[in-house]
Order: C-alpha cells, then structure tokens, then sequence
C-alpha cells in the first residue's frame, strides 16, 4: 500500500502510523526532521503562488504589458551595466547611462510607449519613485567621479533597485 511506501521514506506523522495500527518499532522509527522538511519544502514552493495572490493585478492591454515587460528588461540590462561601470570607475558614464534610460528624463519616452497612462496610480507613483532615484543616482555618481567617494553612489543605486523592488511586492502583470 501506498503508506508502506510513505513509511519507508519516513514522510507520515506517527499518529497516522498509530492509527493505522502499524507496529510501534515501524512507528517509532520515524523520523520528524525530514517531515518538517517535507512541509518547509512545500511551503517554499507555494509561496510564488501565495505571493502572486496577494499582488494587484496591473489589467493592462496586451500589447501594453508587452511593452511594460520589455522596459522592465531593458531597466534590468540598464542596472547591469551602471553596476559594471561602477566597477570600473567609470563613474560619469555610468551617471549618463542611469539618466538616459532611468532618468527623470526618459520619463517621456516610456510614456510615448503608451505604458505610463495605462499603469494603476500606485503604479504610476513608484515608478514616478524610481526615474526620479536614477537622476538622483546620476548626481551621485558624478560626485564620486570628483571625489572618488562610490558610497553615496551606491547608496543611491539601491534606491532604484528599492522602487523597483517595492512595484514588484505589489503588483503584478497578468
């Protein structure tokens, strides 16, 4: 039988094994670690469902989430390449990348793409968060170019990183 199976890989409670009437030496081998195990296997592996329910759904056109998630890519590729310049000191590149693509001022290119007006308002006000950190991002990596200060440039790089963060706890794109 299928308990045989589940005993022999010790993922049955004792009070099933008990109830069961299955003999007390079978029963007292069981072992509680694996079992927690098993149930915190499991719940690490609903939580993208849990997560997901608790997310606001962004209803948004197709082609509009199509277009919502190749920005989300290309801000990907944009915070890859800032953090490699940053490794190389190549601060006041990494200050014009930041502006270019995340920056307050392109803020009217991803609005010409239609996504900004469809977006829910608090969507619309983190990601307002987030254009508004990358100039500010850009400032800062500026400084450190006169300074050789990446502190308060990295400070300020996870600020970007926190807003992105912040949308995706919160909404999701169906």
């Amino acid at each position: 039988m299928i308990y045989k199976t589940l005993i022999k890989y010790k993922t049955l409670p004792l009070s099933y094994l008990q109830e069961k009437k299955i003999c007390k030496t079978t029963a007292g081998k069981f072992y509680w670690p694996k079992a927690l195990i098993s149930v915190l296997v499991f719940l690490v592996l609903s939580i993208p469902v849990i997560a997901n329910a608790e997310r606001q759904s962004a209803e948004l056109p197709s082609h509009v989430s199509k277009q919502l998630m190749s920005n989300m890519r290309g801000n990907l590729d944009t915070l890859e390449k800032i953090t490699h310049l940053l490794a190389k000191s190549n601060y006041a590149e990494a200050a014009d990348t930041a502006e270019k693509h995340l920056g307050m001022s392109s803020v009217e290119i991803h609005y010409q793409k239609f996504v900004g007006k469809y977006l829910p308002k608090g969507m619309r006000q983190i990601s307002k968060q987030m254009h508004q950190a990358a100039t500010d991002f850009a400032l800062s990596a500026r400084e450190a170019e006169k300074n050789d200060d990446l502190k308060k440039a990295l400070t300020a790089l996870s600020q970007i990183m926190k807003q992105c963060v912040a949308c995706h706890k919160l909404y999701r794109a169906d």
